[in-house]
């Protein structure tokens, strides 16, 4: 009958809520998330070349974390946080992203 409930499927879907549940929280918490210089170049919307050649060699910015010695895991990485605090204090004295060209 179409009214019915099939056995198992009460469990299939409490299953199913729950691993929605599970996905719509971070895996990882803001302030424990760790960015390469590419996702602080996403996050200002400059390149990668300018955040790493005008940007994350500046003295005062945080201090950067190393995973691995070796390897392609080996970048440098920032605590998230760190940076984004940073970035704030430091916004009057960052590049800018240039302007998309008009087409004619």
């Amino acid at each position: 009958m179409p009214g019915e409930v099939q056995p198992g499927t009460v469990d299939l879907i409490s299953s199913l809520h729950e691993l929605i549940r599970q996905l719509q929280r971070p895996a990882v918490a803001p302030e424990h998330e760790l960015w390469t210089s590419q996702d602080i170049a996403a996050y200002l919307k400059l390149s990668g070349d300018t955040v790493e050649r005008r940007i994350v060699v500046q003295p005062s910015f945080p201090t950067s974390v190393q995973p691995c010695a070796t390897g392609a895991k080996a970048a440098k990485r920032w605590f998230a946080a760190e940076v984004i605090v940073w970035l704030r204090q430091h916004r009057a004295r960052l590049p800018v992203a240039r302007r998309t060209r008009q087409t004619a």
